[in-house]
């Protein structure tokens, strides 16, 4: 059997190994665009602060490859799949020169991870501003420190926040400013409330957050002084960090019979409308919803493989991954755990929810437990993290708690009392 896979990230090298392990007699060949083996984009920001060298960032060299016969084609563009003939055809260059071929294939498995979310602003012709998603990118940011004093991070999700931490600490220590379009702080994990409490905690970090702002022009020169706000004012900064989310990598795919919504559309079995192609990663959309967090990239991918190897009525299930993000920075701790706002509860859905929170402004401690039919299908805490692995079971295990629903986020409450 003969199986591509279209990328080299966690998705890919999960979907790879497995397949080793499952059944050796596989010919497995692997096409990624960039020209490193597989490295942690998780430790990017480390690599930007000096805090890990280059060579510390790689997870998997060569020889980890060539010891499973897995052959990796990097410098490799997936230009074209054509399901009906099962090939793809790839672009590589070599020695500066592009060149094209076709590759035959039994089963496609495609991770082709996602692309930063770059907003249409003017003055993108402007040197200064950057993404963060490889190390190119991370490159291009590490050399520009040496020269900027105040630097503006556009969004304030995961990579936002932790790139605002970064530069408030130790000697990378910058004037450092978060805009948000939305009104609230880190707006696909929180809540109102709870980012009312953690935009508190940023700004005594000393980091200036602007919220339902949003930035219409890069200003400057040649080079990027700032940004031109909605409202006419002008924003100072000469680095501008675009953070502000990803989307599905998928425009290869446009003119195929792959079905794409947003992202590419799986099945339980994460198989696409196509028989032979799978999906698996921040490419690919469940139940109408793209994941874009390793744990389900991990998921995803383990049960892609098996499934692979065994005959269809003996196939593993995917019934999703519980949406999972932690944060620690600005001397605190945030933990969001399942669904907790409108980005992953539907309109419909509220009627039948309800909450139980608690709230210290002064502590900058919130905890908050979303309930539908006494079970809990949604967590945050910021400040006191203490009962993220109790709540973690709750949602996992769609554990009924209706005897004790009311003393969760009291102090000193413990699970297994009660089970």
């Amino acid at each position: 059997m003969k199986v591509a896979i279209i990328g080299n990230g966690l998705a890919g090298v999960t979907v790879a190994s497995n397949l080793v392990n499952l059944d050796d007699s596989i010919e497995i060949d692997m096409f990624s665009e960039e020209s490193h083996t597989y490295y942690s984009r998780v430790r990017l920001v480390d690599y930007v602060l000096g805090n890990v060298a280059l060579d510390e960032l790689f997870v998997y060299d060569a020889s980890w490859y060539t010891q499973r016969n897995i052959n990796l084609h990097l410098n490799s563009s997936v230009m074209v799949v054509n399901t009906n003939k099962s090939t793809i055809t790839v672009e590589t260059i070599e020695e500066g020169i592009p060149t094209s071929y076709e590759h035959s294939y039994d089963i496609l498995v495609i991770a082709s991870g996602s692309k930063p979310v770059i907003p249409d602003v003017p003055g993108k012709d402007k040197y200064g501003w950057h993404i963060l998603r490889n190390i190119e990118d991370a490159e291009g940011i590490k050399e520009h420190l040496k020269q900027v004093e105040r630097i503006t991070i556009l969004g304030s999700g995961l990579l936002g926040l932790e790139l605002a931490n970064a530069f408030r600490s130790g000697s990378n220590t910058r004037d450092t400013s978060v805009i948000e379009i939305e009104p609230t702080v880190a707006p696909v994990y929180m809540d109102k409330q709870g980012s009312t409490v953690f935009l508190n905690l940023l700004e005594r970090a000393g980091i200036k957050i602007l919220v339902k702002t949003e930035v219409t022009e890069l200003v400057g020169d040649k080079s990027i002084e700032g940004c031109r706000l909605a409202d006419k004012t002008i924003h100072k900064g000469d680095m501008i960090v675009f953070c502000c989310g990803i989307k599905p990598n998928v425009e290869f795919l446009r003119n195929t019979p792959i079905e794409i919504i947003d992202g590419i559309v799986i099945n339980e079995y994460m198989q696409t409308n196509i028989k032979n192609v799978y999906a698996v990663g921040d490419c690919c959309e469940f139940n109408a919803f793209i994941y874009g967090i390793n744990p389900a990239a991990l998921e995803q991918a383990k049960i892609c493989a098996y499934n692979i190897v065994q005959p269809e009525g003996k196939m593993k299930v995917y019934e999703g991954t519980v949406p999972s993000v932690s944060f620690y920075g600005f001397n605190t701790g945030m933990v969001s755990l399942g669904r907790v706002n409108e980005f992953t509860i539907d309109p419909d859905e509220w009627k039948d929810i309800y909450s139980y929170y608690k709230v210290d402004m002064t502590l900058g401690v919130y905890k908050k437990i979303l309930l539908d039919k006494h079970q809990v299908i949604g967590a945050i805490l910021i400040g006191d993290l203490e009962q993220q692995l109790d709540l973690r079971r709750m949602i996992l295990e769609k554990i009924d708690v209706s005897a004790f629903e009311e003393q969760i986020l009291q102090d000193g409450f413990s699970l297994r009392d009660w089970m």
